[in-house]
């Protein structure tokens, strides 16, 4: 099997966000993923369930999507090169099976160059947490370093021996701690150095070493707990698809006919997983006068249009903000910046509403609209 097939094998994993319920799953609990691409050359590939085209984009070096449920059951996926079809799928079809009431991190991590790209799974609790108390998960994703300690300044231990692509969690005092991570046995020297951490009550840390050890980067995740609490104990799954959630609010009605004009109706009630920014009427009515006529009939500029406020995979408001920039399927990149408590897209689009589930991903309501 060449280099490239033993890449898309790893990444079959890597890619469960795209994932819908396969015809034979059961809906008897939810299980919850999100990926980790912790391996800096990983070329494009697109993932198709039942044949069609999932629609997620690839993750690039560094970043972790958010958090995305799934009923637990058999899931078929099978992945190509990017601008094929699933005719030309490298691998697959695959069958997948999920456990219910699970949290999975899956990262890709290792060396394409050396031919050693592979997938580890971090299996993490998100259970509730008292006050007072953080929860952190450490994922050791450098390549190059030998197990390493996680000590505090007088040498005491909090994780001890950790290898290349293991996980190891703790529940602390919510603090703030100065942290070193050095080679397993020893005090120093640090591979990597972090002073004045402050670890906040009732929140979830996912902490990853990663790049190489000449130079070491640290990539981090926080989730609190007033964001779990509503998913810990859920079972149930939505009900609608994104399109049907749109055509049935009435705040949408524009949305809903430019989707009608530019044929992507089917695209947001179809298999998938997306995040939806969705402009309301008002924020359509902002346009200078004449421009959505316009638009509208321009059915390639319409689709582009379109297409920049959906973003593969399913992104709740708590991984939006962790992140500066995103990705849209229309290509090319929109900023993301907190301010006073409150979330912006390029600048001065604000989010008004978000975390809107449905079954293929989620929608946050802006008011206005982002032009690419």
């Amino acid at each position: 099997m060449n280099r490239y097939k033993l890449l898309l094998l790893a990444l079959v994993a890597l890619l469960l966000v795209a994932l819908v319920p396969a015809a034979s799953a059961q809906s008897v609990g939810l299980a919850r993923i999100r990926v980790a691409h912790f391996s800096p050359d990983t070329p494009a590939v697109e993932v198709y369930v039942n044949g069609e085209n999932s629609g997620i984009q690839t993750l690039s070096f560094g970043n972790v999507s958010g958090w995305v449920e799934l009923p637990a059951g058999t899931y078929s996926v099978a992945v190509a090169p990017a601008g094929t079809s699933v005719e030309q799928a490298a691998i697959g079809p695959l069958s997948l099976r999920l456990g219910a009431g699970t949290w999975t991190t899956v990262a890709a991590i290792g060396s394409l160059a050396d031919g050693t790209l592979t997938a580890a799974a971090a299996a993490e609790d998100y259970s509730a947490l008292a006050g007072g108390e953080s929860r952190v998960t450490v994922f050791h994703a450098i390549e190059d370093a030998p197990a390493v300690d996680v000590i505090l300044p007088d040498g005491t231990a909090l994780i001890s021996g950790l290898a290349f692509g293991e996980a190891a969690e703790l529940t602390v005092p919510a603090d703030t701690y100065s942290l070193s991570v050095v080679a397993a046995g020893t005090t120093g020297p640090a591979v990597i150095s972090l002073p004045n951490t402050r670890l906040s009550s009732q929140t979830y840390y996912f902490v990853a070493a990663t790049n190489t050890l000449a130079a070491p980067r640290v990539n981090l995740t926080a989730i609190g707990l007033g964001t779990v609490a509503p998913l810990i104990n859920k079972t149930s799954v939505p009900t609608q698809t994104i399109a049907e959630i749109a055509a049935g609010d009435s705040r949408f009605s524009t949305l809903v006919t430019a989707l009608q004009a530019a044929d992507l109706v089917d695209t947001l009630n179809g298999a998938g997983s997306f995040t939806v920014f969705a402009p309301t009427n008002a924020a359509f009515a902002q346009l200078p006068a004449g421009t959505l006529d316009a638009v509208l009939a321009d059915k390639n500029l319409l689709t582009t249009i379109l297409l920049y406020h959906v973003v593969g995979g399913k992104a709740l408001a708590s991984d939006v903000v962790g992140v500066t920039e995103l990705r849209p399927l229309a290509g090319g990149s929109f900023r993301v910046d907190v301010r006073d408590g409150k979330v912006f897209l390029n600048d001065s689009i604000q989010i008004v509403l978000t975390d809107i589930e449905a079954t293929n991903g989620v929608i946050h309501v802006i008011d206005g609209v982002l032009v690419p």
